[in-house]
């Protein structure tokens, strides 16, 4: 198989992607994900530092190209004669796993079309849900999900999962205040301190691993709590803006992680400690507001270690985020009008919260 001439072919894909998204990011976060990518394509290391004239200049082609492949349509994918549609991952890899590779594709936020190809490191079954593991990535787009769930295929990628650790181990060693994140990497014998060096980076991985098993509980509470589906993904289709899709993936992501199979009840059943400091420190803002037993129950369990407090903020934040999910359909099969379902759902989380008094 000519692997270079694959790569070309999947690039391409992510350059229309990139081409007809990028408008959507914010210009901080367009920056930041434009020197990841940047790094990715000139097979730097976390720590590598990026000349200013080089990344600048690389920007510049970029948008070029962007500006070229506006408006431009997702090519197919052709592989010793057979032809595939971009988005076909279980054909794809029935061909690619004999070559140690691994592709893959779906929709990111704001419903962009994400692909990658990447060196297949592990593989696994869990619920007849096949899990891969992939480690350096030949090629990619802007967006970079550590995980994905297409089909009954999860797969974890550990290149984009080493490059947010090392950012929280960068934020680490700059805060005044070490809290979750010292706790976090106490295990894997990671100091603020720590300068920047192969032998770090190996700890890091370490970390990765760990972090991906939070990762594979997520996906796994995510298709034990599948019901509609089909009416989601017709919310999250309609939603253009980054901020309304964030708040209402927020709902569903809480309700994954609070799920019978998700990562707090394993947490609690196995009495994992290292996987509960895992999920506080990833746990983004959206999530936050739309679970905030979590945080009160979390304060009390650092002084009493009663795994109790944990499972009863698990059970009612799923119950929580049943109803906030039930509301946010039967508002959109009213309206259908993203914006004031997002506004709706907002309040009814904020009452709801003051309610309870959390």
């Amino acid at each position: 198989m000519d692997t270079e001439k694959l790569i070309k072919q999947i690039k391409l894909n992510c350059n229309i992607s990139d081409a007809n998204f990028w408008g959507y990011y914010s210009m901080c976060g367009l920056l930041m994900d434009l020197r990841e990518l940047y790094r990715n394509e000139h097979c730097l290391m976390p720590w590598n530092s990026i000349p200013n004239e080089k990344i600048f200049h690389w920007i510049e082609e970029k948008e070029k190209l962007w500006k070229y492949l506006e408006d431009a349509e997702l090519c197919s994918l052709a592989i010793d004669g057979a032809i595939y549609d971009p988005f076909d991952v279980n054909g794809l890899n029935d061909i690619l796993k004999d070559f140690g590779l691994f592709y893959g594709s779906g929709y990111s936020t704001l419903q962009k079309p994400s692909f990658f190809l990447a060196r297949l490191y592990a593989t696994k079954e869990i619920y007849d849900y096949q899990i891969y593991y992939t480690s350096s990535e030949l090629c990619r787009d802007l967006s970079a999900p550590p995980s994905m769930l297409q089909g009954r295929c999860i797969y974890i990628r550990r290149d984009a999962l080493r490059t947010i650790i090392w950012d929280k181990f960068q934020e680490l060693a700059a805060s005044q205040c070490e809290g979750l994140l010292k706790e976090m990497f106490l295990p894997y014998d990671i100091k603020k301190t720590d300068m920047a060096s192969e032998d770090l980076f190996k700890k890091v991985e370490r970390v990765a691993h760990a972090v991906s098993e939070l990762l594979v509980l997520h996906e796994i509470g995510e298709v034990f709590e599948d019901d509609y589906s089909d009416e989601w993904f017709e919310v999250l289709s309609n939603s253009r803006h980054r901020s309304h899709e964030l708040y209402i993936r927020g709902v569903k992501d809480i309700l994954a992680d609070t799920s019978d199979k998700g990562p707090l009840k394993a947490a609690v059943d196995q009495k994992d400690r290292p996987l509960l400091i895992l999920y506080m420190v990833f746990l983004d803002k959206a999530r936050k507001g739309i679970f905030p037993e979590i945080k009160n129950a979390f304060q009390q369990f650092t002084e009493t270690d009663e795994w109790s407090l944990i499972e009863n903020a698990r059970v009612a934040g799923y119950e929580r985020a049943i109803e906030f999910r039930d509301t946010i359909l039967k508002l959109w099969e009213e309206d259908r009008e993203i914006t004031r379902v997002v506004t709706a759902i907002k309040q009814s989380i904020e009452t709801s919260c003051k309610t309870q008094n959390v």
